[in-house]
C-alpha cells in the first residue's frame, strides 16, 4: 500500500467506523425457513441475543416489549448494550442508585452517543431495562481501543479478549464471511488494505460482547440479554462464537434477527426471526457515494 492510498484509507477511518450503525440495502432473496418470535416458547436459554437494523424503530419497540417479557419471567436479568462501552460500567451503575429509572442520567453516564445512535431510537430498550429493574452493563470497546486495533492488531486487543479469542474456533471460511460481510456492510467502499482490521475489530467487538455476557452470569445473573446489531448476533462468525469457547452449551444460547421484509438470513446464522416493516430511509450508501 502506498503512502497516498495509506493515507486516504486512515482518513476514512472514522466514517468507516461509524458505519457499523448503518444498515446495508435488503436483498432481494425472501427465503426464510426460520421459525419466528410466535414459535417460541417460556423457556428462553440463559444467554439471549436480539439483533437489530439500527435504524428500524420497529425493532426497538418489538425487543423492548420482549425484553420486558424476558425481565419478567426472570427478574435477574442483565441487559448488555453494544451501544456503549464496558468502560463505563462503573459510572452507569453509580447513575442508576443516584436516579432509579430516570433513563437520561443513565445514557449520560453511558456516554451514550445520540447522534450516532440517532436518539431516541434506542429508548424504548433502556426504558424497559431501567423500569423493570434490570441491571444494564456496557458491551463495547471504547472507539480510541478500536482505532489501535485496526491498526495494530493483536498488540492493542484488551488482555481479556485476546485469550478469550484464542479459544475460539475459527477458520478460513469464517474469516471469509465476515470479511464479506463487512464490505458489503460498508456498501463496497472499504479499501481493501484496511479489511484485515476491520476483522479484527470486529472480532474484538463481538469477543467484548461475549465476555460482558459471561461477566454478568459469573456475577449472579440468572439470564442476560444482549441488545446489539443483527451482525453481531450471528451464530456462526460472532458472539455466540465467544460464548461457546468460554463453554456455554449452545443449547444455552438462543440468537434472534430482527429484520425487514425481503432481506436474506444467514443460513445457521440465527436460531429465530422477527421480521416488522421497513422505514422510509435514505441511500444507505450515500454517505460513501459522497
Amino acid at each position: 500500500m502506498n503512502i497516498a492510498s495509506r493515507g486516504a484509507a486512515l482518513a476514512l477511518l472514522p466514517l468507516l467506523l461509524a458505519a457499523c450503525a448503518t444498515p446495508t440495502a435488503p436483498t432481494t432473496d425472501t427465503t426464510d425457513t426460520t421459525p419466528t418470535m410466535a414459535a417460541s416458547t417460556n423457556a428462553e436459554p440463559e444467554f439471549v441475543l436480539l439483533g437489530e437494523l439500527h435504524d428500524n424503530p420497529e425493532h426497538h419497540r418489538a425487543r423492548a416489549e420482549q425484553l420486558r417479557r424476558l425481565i419478567a419471567q426472570e427478574p435477574k436479568t442483565v441487559v448488555v448494550f453494544e451501544q456503549f462501552s464496558r468502560s463505563e460500567d462503573a459510572a452507569v451503575a453509580t447513575a442508576r442508585k443516584a436516579a432509579p429509572g430516570d433513563v437520561n442520567a443513565v445514557v449520560d453516564a453511558a456516554k451514550f452517543d445520540r447522534k450516532g445512535w440517532r436518539w431516541p431510537l434506542h429508548q424504548p430498550l433502556f426504558e424497559a431495562a431501567l423500569q423493570s429493574g434490570a441491571e444494564v452493563r456496557g458491551g463495547n470497546i471504547d472507539r480510541d481501543r478500536i482505532r489501535r486495533i485496526v491498526r495494530e492488531g493483536d498488540a492493542a486487543w484488551p488482555a481479556d479478549l485476546l485469550a478469550l479469542r484464542e479459544r475460539a474456533v475459527w477458520n478460513a471460511a469464517q474469516q471469509d464471511t465476515l470479511r464479506q460481510d463487512i464490505q458489503d456492510g460498508h456498501c463496497g467502499a472499504m479499501p481493501e488494505a484496511m479489511l484485515p482490521g476491520m476483522v479484527q475489530a470486529q472480532r474484538a467487538r463481538d469477543a467484548a460482547m461475549a465476555q460482558a455476557m459471561l461477566d454478568a452470569r459469573a456475577s449472579g445473573a440468572k439470564r442476560v440479554v444482549l441488545i446489539a446489531g443483527n451482525g453481531h448476533v450471528r451464530r456462526d462468525v460472532a458472539v455466540p462464537v465467544y460464548l461457546q469457547a468460554a463453554g456455554v452449551p449452545a443449547s444455552d444460547i438462543d440468537a434472534i434477527a430482527y429484520l425487514e421484509p425481503g432481506s436474506a438470513t444467514a443460513a445457521g446464522g440465527y436460531d429465530r426471526v422477527e421480521r416488522t416493516p421497513a422505514p422510509s430511509r435514505e441511500d444507505p450508501c450515500a454517505q460513501f457515494k459522497r
